[in-house]
C-alpha cells in the first residue's frame, strides 16, 4: 500500500510533521475566520459587525494565510509570522466568545494560536 506524502508527515514526529500540521491549521484559520466573517457575521448584523470585531477577523484570516505563506515558502522568518499570529489568533477567538454565536470560529482561532505558539518556539536553521 502507497502511503501520501501528508500521511508519512502525519505519522511522524518532528519540526517538519509539527509545520504541516500548523499550515493546516492556520489555512483552516483563514477560511473560518474570512467566511464566517463576510456570511454569518454580515447576515447577523449587530455586535457581529461592529468595526473592530469584523475587523480582528479580517486580520486574522489575513496573518494566518501569510504564516501558512511564510512556511510553505521555507521562509528563516516563519517563526516570527507565527509569533504575531498566536496573538491575533488568541484576540480573535476571546472577540468571538464575547460577541457569541461564534464557537466555530473561536475554537479554530484557539487551535491555530497553540499550533502557531509550538511553531514560533522551534528554532530551525
Amino acid at each position: 500500500m502507497h502511503t501520501s506524502q501528508s500521511e508519512q508527515a502525519k505519522s511522524s514526529t518532528g519540526p517538519l510533521s509539527s509545520m504541516q500540521s500548523c499550515i493546516e491549521d492556520c489555512i483552516r484559520c483563514a477560511q473560518v475566520c474570512l467566511q464566517t466573517a463576510m456570511n454569518q457575521c454580515l447576515e447577523m448584523g449587530g455586535r457581529h459587525v461592529e468595526p473592530e470585531h469584523f475587523r480582528l477577523m479580517m486580520n486574522c484570516a489575513e496573518i494566518c494565510q501569510l504564516s501558512a505563506n511564510f512556511m510553505l515558502s521555507g521562509s528563516r522568518f516563519h517563526n516570527r509570522t507565527c509569533e504575531v499570529c498566536a496573538e491575533i489568533c488568541e484576540a480573535c477567538a476571546m472577540d468571538c466568545s464575547n460577541v457569541g454565536d461564534m464557537e466555530e470560529c473561536a475554537s479554530t482561532c484557539r487551535q491555530c494560536a497553540e499550533s502557531c505558539r509550538q511553531m514560533a518556539g522551534m528554532v530551525t536553521h
